[in-house]
């Protein structure tokens, strides 16, 4: 028999960020590097490319140290980003990120 929403036993969690938060932290750990310097160039020449992915970062950077930016607020683009804010928001988001958990009777 093939499950069904009515069928399946489902558990929300609450959580903090949201699938789009999560695949930008994502894609900023696989990014390869092993030295600080190539990890620096990667992100910059990543963050140069797009810089839609970059404003996202820096948004999703400001929520994760606890201050939310508005929608009036007009993010920085031309902001220096630390490898240890690159590292801290990679830490905290891919430990939290959203679970879906079906169990099935």
């Amino acid at each position: 028999m093939p499950i069904t929403w009515s069928t399946a036993t489902s558990n929300w969690k609450q959580v903090t960020y949201t699938w789009e938060e999560v695949a930008i932290a994502l894609e900023l750990a696989l990014i390869g590097g092993k030295s600080q310097r190539k990890k620096e160039e990667l992100y910059g020449e990543l963050f140069q490319e797009h810089p839609d992915k970059k404003k996202k970062f820096i948004k999703l950077m400001l929520k994760v140290k606890g201050q939310e930016i508005n929608q009036t607020n007009k993010i920085p683009l031309d902001m220096d980003i630390a490898l240890s804010d690159i590292d801290l928001v990679i830490n905290e988001v891919l430990a939290n990120r959203p679970k879906v958990t079906v169990n099935v009777t």
